[in-house]
């Protein structure tokens, strides 16, 4: 049975984890929108004037991070491309691919990921 890389292993670790904290900060962010305008809408006059414009604030801050940085594609993009790697990496390790196929899933693996996309007009298009 052929030897899968370490470097090859080691990133389709790394891709996992990355995929678990983005898609953690994106539930966060989405809960902490939702709370803060739930608790807005409910209790404005209990919260008074401050506390109101504070929690507005967050709930808008929260929501224009998911917006701007799309950090659910992102997230959704390491996730691919590690089960992507993941799969050719266990048909090389059967004796099913080669070391040319396993660089270039590496490859496609790398592309799913895509760039950091940072626009901030996404926000006001919402």
């Amino acid at each position: 049975m052929p030897e899968i890389p370490e470097e090859i292993e080691t990133q389709i670790k790394k891709w996992h984890q990355y995929a678990y904290i983005l898609h953690s900060i994106y539930l966060f962010l989405g809960v902490t929108s939702i709370v803060s305008s739930l608790l807005v809408a409910t209790f404005v006059e209990e919260l008074g004037t401050h506390r109101t414009k504070v929690l507005s604030a967050i709930s808008a801050i929260s929501l224009a991070l998911i917006n701007t940085t799309d950090v659910k594609r992102k997230g959704n993009g390491f996730r691919q491309a590690q089960r992507h790697l993941r799969a050719e990496s266990m048909r090389f390790h059967t004796g099913n691919s080669s070391p040319e196929k396993l660089v270039a899933a590496f490859a496609e693996a790398e592309a799913m990921i895509g760039d950091v996309n940072f626009d901030p007009r996404k926000s006001s298009e919402n």
